[in-house]
Order: C-alpha cells, then structure tokens, then sequence
C-alpha cells in the first residue's frame, strides 16, 4: 500500500506545521499593516486626512479644527463668518491654550476680549462675503484633550488627540 504522505529523504525532518504557522503569522502581519497604511491615508495618525479634521456649523460661522494631531507639531485652524455688518467674535477658553500655542492669526484680529471665562477674539467682517481666519499654532500636550471654542455666542466643547 502506498502512503498519501511523501518521504522525505533520510536526515530531512518535516516543519509543515511550523511553516503554516509562519505563513498565518505573515497574512495576519500583512492585514494589520494593511489597516495601518489605510488609516494613515484617511488621517487617523493626524498630518491630515479625512478622519484628523472635522468641522462644528453655527448659524453665524463655521470652525474647522484638528481632531487628531501630532504633538509639538503646526497645524491650523480655520474660522469662517458669515457675511454681517457687525464685528464677529471667536471666543477659546483657557485649556485651548494648555493644548495649542497661537503662532500667528491671518487677518490678524481687530481686538481681544473676555467673557465669561473665554477669550475672545474679534475680527471685522464683511456685509457681501463670508470672512475666513486662519489661526497658526504648535501644539503643546500630547493625550485626549477637550476645550471649548465657537463662533459669536454658540461655544462647543470638542475632544482632540493629539499623538505623542
């Protein structure tokens, strides 16, 4: 009778178990690094991307902010008003500055204030078109973080990460 098992050659041992072994090893590390390169493209390490940005709509603007973001890193965060005759206002409150330093503000803001504990920074507007500031900054704590931050008087309270 002959044996549906190969022989192998004198002083060869078989490592047929081992080598599936390996070769499952190898397909699971392919998956993960596959998932890695994946979520780096859709922004889930920070440095941009779908998934390190996201947007917070209020009735008199709009704040695009990082949500994922690298520690001791630039990064920006921008502010749209809508179009008004009056001065707007985009208030931060204390920990924002634990989280960003503010390197530079493109316009820069017509003046500061204080309000109930936030900051507010005001800027002149324009009666036709919506007004865009860009806010500079360096991030200063890597962890889970949360501040508030908003347009005129609506004042959100978002988490950001921020990779060490």
């Amino acid at each position: 009778m002959a044996s549906a098992r190969t022989r192998l050659p004198e002083g060869v041992e078989d490592h047929g178990a081992f080598q599936r072994r390996f070769w499952t090893a190898q397909r699971v590390a392919w998956i993960v690094f596959t998932l890695i390169l994946a979520g780096c493209l859709f922004g889930a390490f920070g440095g941009g991307g779908y998934l390190s940005r996201t947007v917070v709509i209020a009735e008199t603007g709009a704040v695009d902010y990082p949500v994922i973001t690298r520690w001791n890193a630039p990064d920006t965060l921008g502010v749209t008003f809508a179009p008004s005759t009056e001065d707007r206002v985009f208030f931060v409150d204390g920990r924002f500055f634990n989280i960003f330093s503010v390197e530079g503000i493109d316009p820069p803001q017509k003046a500061i204030l204080a309000k109930d504990g936030l900051a507010g920074y005001v800027f002149a507007s324009d009666p036709t078109n919506p007004t865009h500031i860009t806010f500079r900054l360096q991030t200063q704590a890597p962890g889970l973080h949360s501040a508030s931050f908003g347009v005129d008087g609506e004042v959100a309270e978002p988490k950001l990460f921020i990779f060490p």
